[in-house]
């Protein structure tokens, strides 16, 4: 891979943030700038809408980082958007605005995707590729907890907590009054009962902290950063509770709207400290900016690499929980996903696409049948539902629902404009799930009789004309006429006409 530099932007609930990096691996960079931005997108999460007010100084910001973006020649400017946009109603009309007003294209990240990237960067930071860290992370709008062994995520929790919107939902009193902390504390102990019991029983060799509020917190306590005790902690923060904004504001590295917040993401680090019985904590200089570029430059350095089965791949770890958790049927599901990672492969300079969209294509054929779990009838449709519903490590909120609707299409009807699960994405979207769709459809049709009769897949493309031929263990198998049934979505996604043809495998009982 060639040295690159890559900007991320990242638009979280407090601030919106910028990283650029000079990068010549994923395990091999420099961050030559960060800047961040006091937005308060979290200001309107208790309302669950981006007023237009903030909306237009997001949009602001975010055009003036590209500006400094493109200024130092970045070649890619990546941007994710956090709790606070996950969580508005009018979020798809922010991210249009964006794009319209600054061409920055933002992708929105589910908690749990937030938590994987925000262990990835930490696991970079210091270095820890064997062995295991718990990082904790306390954004204006949420806290993820990310158990990362390996450099693998082990456990990714994410709570509805932070900074900012606790500050906004009780403190409102400068200092604030007992009743105020008492009411907050009591919500982060209720948010914590479920992670400390998820996290029960499991070890690690070090604990990191990142996010702005840490960073401040550590610096209180040691200006070097190098390390924040519990034990200092609970001193500092039965200190900042009893000084209104404005002098804490006058403390070392806190600006006023850090001021504001401080004390409620104090509490939160605090009581995690104490649940989880740490001691000491390690301020780490990288975040989820920094996350989301390693995350790039390991997708961009898998494109080099040959063709191997996707189904082994590690980011398919959740995709099998969930196929097991709804009871698929794993041999058919890693049937078709084998068989249609071969016809991606053969078909690469008709379809364009790379290795992440047959990373994306695996898990819609691993998954395409999980509807089963809901209802035999239209069990097409409860599998998009299923797999827009639930949690995947390793994909955006955009990626999961292209990897849905490719499960979806698996039957039944084309997509059309009256289908709104098909129409939210965007026209790239749109053309992903055609193109991975079709050959997923033909996939499942070639293990029609669950029974594996298809051992491989040649095929041969010239001009508008697709021959597929199928090696198979029998002469006349059930798999020809399905496939024949199937594969109107592939020919209109790739203008094309579909010929099939068969060989017979000779076996030794054939002989």
């Amino acid at each position: 891979m060639k040295n690159q530099t890559i900007a991320a932007i990242d638009i979280g609930s407090n601030s919106i943030k910028l990283s650029i990096v000079q990068a010549a691996a994923s395990d091999s960079f420099t961050v030559i700038l960060q800047e961040r931005e006091r937005v308060r997108l979290g200001e309107t999460l208790l309302e669950r809408m981006i007023t237009s007010d903030v909306m237009q100084r997001a949009v602001e910001t975010i055009a003036r980082f590209k500006s400094i973006a493109e200024n130092r020649n970045s070649d890619k400017i990546l941007a994710v958007a956090t709790a606070s946009v996950r969580e508005a109603e009018n979020s798809a009309e922010f991210i249009a605005e964006v794009e319209k007003k600054t061409g920055v294209k933002v992708e929105i990240i589910s908690a749990v995707e937030e938590a994987r990237l925000i262990g990835v960067a930490a696991t970079s930071y210091f270095h820890k590729t064997k062995g295991s860290l718990l990082n904790i992370d306390i954004g204006g709008g949420s806290t993820e907890l990310s158990l990362m062994k390996d450099s693998m995520p082990e456990l990714l929790l994410s709570m509805k907590i932070g900074s900012l919107s606790l500050r906004k939902k009780y403190l409102t009193s400068d200092p604030p009054k007992k009743k105020e902390l008492k009411q907050l504390c009591d919500e982060i102990k209720f948010a914590l009962i479920r992670p400390v019991r998820e996290i029960s029983g499991r070890t690690w060799e070090m604990v990191s902290g990142t996010s702005g509020t840490i960073l401040n917190l550590a610096h209180l306590i040691d200006p070097s950063r190098k390390q924040l005790t519990l034990k200092k902690l609970i001193n500092l923060n039965a200190k900042l509770v009893k000084m209104t904004d404005e002098q804490r504001a006058t403390l070392p590295s806190i600006s006023l709207s850090r001021a504001e917040t401080i004390v409620s993401g104090g509490q939160i680090l605090e009581h995690i400290m104490r649940e989880l019985k740490i001691q000491t904590l390690y301020p780490c200089g990288y975040a989820l900016r920094e996350g989301v570029i390693i995350d790039y430059l390991r997708r961009v350095e898998a494109e080099g690499l040959p063709p191997v089965p996707d189904v082994e791949d590690p980011r398919l770890k959740g995709i099998f929980a969930i196929g097991r958790r709804y009871g698929y049927e794993e041999k058919h599901a890693l049937q078709v996903a084998t068989i249609a990672e071969k016809i991606f492969d053969q078909l690469t300079s008709l379809h364009k696409l790379g290795r992440h969209e047959r990373t994306i294509l695996s898990a819609a054929a691993l998954l395409h049948n999980i509807g089963y779990y809901v209802s035999h009838e239209a069990h097409h449709k409860h599998s998009l539902y299923l797999i827009k519903h639930s949690e995947i490590i390793g994909f955006s909120e955009r990626e999961k629902l292209i990897i849905a609707n490719v499960a979806r299409y698996h039957r039944g009807k084309l997509p059309n404009d009256k289908h709104p699960d098909f129409m939210a994405l965007d026209e790239q979207g749109r053309e992903i799930v055609w193109k991975l769709g079709g050959i997923l459809r033909l996939a499942n049709a070639l293990d029609r009789s669950y029974e594996s009769k298809i051992k491989d897949v040649r095929i041969y493309h010239e001009k508008r004309r697709v021959t597929m031929e199928l090696i198979t263990t029998e002469e006349n198998p059930l798999e020809i006429q399905a496939v024949n049934q199937r594969k109107d979505m592939f020919e209109k996604a790739f203008n094309c006409e579909l010929v099939i043809s068969t060989k017979l495998l000779q076996t030794a009982t054939s002989k």
